[in-house]
Formats: C-alpha cells, sequence, structure tokens
C-alpha cells in the first residue's frame, strides 16, 4: 500500500508557489511522457517587455532597483550580470515576495487549509477520469492521492501555473541548493542589508484558497488532462537570461486560454494582478525610506498591469539598466 500524500510532498510545499514540489512533480513526468517542444505564441508589444533589472527614481528620494527573478535553482541564473551586482550592492534595503520569518508555521497552515470541509470528495470534484489520472502520476512514487484534499494543492503538486513550460529536468543545479531569490536574501541577510517580505505565507495561500472549489477543479483537471497527453516545454530559462518578459505574458495568456474564461480571469487577477499592486503599495515605503533591492518574480514585471508601469503610474522614473 502506497503512503498517502500529502504525506511526502507536505514538507516540500515551503515557499514561493511550491517550487520543490512542482520540482518533484515534474521530475516524475520527465521520466513518463516524451517532453515535446512547444510551439512559441507571438510575442506581444507590452510596456517593459524586454529586460531584468531597472532602476526607480524620484525626486528626493535615492534610487531604488527592481529585479526580476525565476524561482529555480539554476547556476546560469545565479550568474548575476554586472549591472545586477552593482545594484544590489549600492541598496540599503532588500525585499523579496517572501522571507523565511514568515514561514515558521507554514506546515500547520497548509494542515489547516488544504482538507475540504464539506461533504464533497476530490474526486467528486474533478471526475473519475481526472482522478484516475492523479491516482496514477502519484503512484509512481508510492504515493496515493487523498479525497479530502482541495484541489489547488494538487495543481501546485502537478506544477501549477508553471504547467511544464519551466523544464525542471533541464536545470543546472547551482550548488547552493536554494532557488535564486533565497540566495539572494541570504546574501542581503549576510551582508547586513535589511531585509523585507512584501507579502507573507497566508497571503500566498490564500491566492489559491480563496478561489471557489469548482474553479480550483478546473485548473486540476486542466494540468491532469494536459500532461496525461504530453507535457509540453519551453526553454524558459533562456527566455529569462535574454530578459524576454514579453514571451513570459505571452505564455501565460496561452495557459489561461485553455482555462474557462471565469476561471482564467480568477486566477489571473488572484495570481498576478493583485499582487502586483500589493507589491507596489509595499515597496513603495521602503523606495521612501532608503535605496531598496526588489527582487520578485519577473512574470510580475511587465505589460500595463505590470509592477513597472504601475510605479511610473504612481510618478517614479524607471529605467532598464540591463
Amino acid at each position: 500500500m502506497g503512503r498517502q500524500v500529502p504525506g511526502e510532498f507536505l514538507a516540500l510545499l515551503r515557499r514561493r508557489g511550491a517550487v520543490a514540489a512542482a520540482t518533484l512533480a515534474l521530475l516524475v513526468l520527465a521520466s513518463c511522457t516524451p517532453r515535446q517542444p512547444y510551439p512559441l505564441p507571438e510575442r506581444p508589444d507590452i510596456p517593459h517587455g524586454q529586460g531584468r533589472l531597472w532602476k526607480v527614481e524620484r525626486e528626493g528620494l535615492a534610487p531604488s532597483y527592481v529585479f526580476g527573478t525565476m524561482h529555480v535553482d539554476d547556476k546560469r541564473v545565479m550568474d548575476l550580470p554586472p549591472a545586477v551586482e552593482t545594484a544590489f550592492a549600492a541598496a540599503d534595503t532588500a525585499a523579496f515576495e517572501l522571507i523565511d520569518d514568515t514561514v515558521v508555521a507554514v506546515e500547520t497552515l497548509y494542515d489547516e487549509r488544504m482538507e475540504l470541509t464539506g461533504d464533497e470528495t476530490l474526486e467528486e470534484l474533478i471526475g473519475s477520469r481526472s482522478f484516475g489520472i492523479l491516482r496514477w502520476h502519484m503512484k509512481q512514487r508510492m504515493l496515493v492521492p487523498k479525497n479530502n484534499i482541495k484541489p489547488w494543492v494538487f495543481w501546485e503538486y502537478m506544477g501549477g501555473e508553471a504547467f511544464g513550460f519551466v523544464d525542471y529536468g533541464r536545470l543546472e543545479p547551482s550548488g547552493h541548493g536554494m532557488v535564486l531569490d533565497d540566495w539572494l536574501e541570504d546574501r542581503a541577510a549576510k551582508s547586513g542589508k535589511k531585509v523585507v517580505g512584501l507579502e507573507t505565507i497566508e497571503e500566498q495561500i490564500d491566492i489559491y484558497d480563496k478561489i471557489p472549489l469548482d474553479q480550483q477543479a478546473d485548473l486540476l483537471k486542466l494540468a491532469l488532462d494536459r500532461y496525461s497527453d504530453h507535457a509540453p516545454w519551453v526553454p524558459k530559462v533562456e527566455l529569462y537570461l535574454n530578459g524576454d518578459l514579453a514571451m513570459f505574458e505571452a505564455l501565460w495568456r496561452e495557459y489561461l486560454s485553455w482555462l474557462p474564461p471565469d476561471t482564467a480571469e480568477t486566477i489571473d487577477l488572484r495570481l498576478i494582478d493583485d499582487r502586483n499592486r500589493i507589491m507596489v503599495e509595499r515597496m513603495a515605503p521602503l523606495m521612501a525610506e532608503a535605496s531598496t533591492f526588489v527582487a520578485v518574480g519577473a512574470a510580475h514585471l511587465a505589460g500595463e498591469e505590470g509592477v513597472l508601469f504601475l510605479l511610473e503610474q504612481e510618478g517614479y522614473r524607471v529605467t532598464r539598466l540591463h
């Protein structure tokens, strides 16, 4: 008899959209499903669609910086350009999506929030076919899906919004044992910078947990149905290193197009747009106080709802440095 989930992977659901859990899932999938190159969509013309680092200025304030990260452990990603190292060294404060002192009670929070509270089961929510696909995938690691767990938990297990577009099997580990954000946070703390989190773990869990159950089921069914047929991949690390944020946006729009419109609108607002506004609201006081190096996922930066455009709307001057 296999061990029941969430036993093994709960400890991996620690931070930044369950990156480690996605890694686990995609490594399993990589061993049983051919990885086919995915045809890239058309690149949109959007504000700040190219780059990784920007200087943010306002009269009377010291310059601050916004750096787009990729939440992976890869030596190419951690080989920072000189402009990024210079900006990082110049800042007195470093701000990230999450920091270590926000995740002390993460396992307790997941225990409290991941179980269904009504009479409906996971299998009833996603259907017998999708539940069978989930059971088959998890059986490869001698795991058994519990039927009283909310769909969003297994959606993260299956890769979440990365949906195969981050090819974890092709990463080149750095040796640090940390994703880029955590590595920068560790460096910032050791260098004496003030380290701040722009979000709490409760807020990150809420992103998914407060999505209606039927829409959570839509997300999980899409991942299971698509992964059962093929596991698409794109060279997302290379796109990131090239600063191709417009293509990041195009891939996100492609993913949303596969969902029912109402579900697509919900996840777009909760995962991207709403968080962008909160991040800008919380980084502004930090920038007013001291030079700040802000490092958040690159997907949050570009477009008319992106962090950089929102900063411009607040009266900041934004200049690309890399």
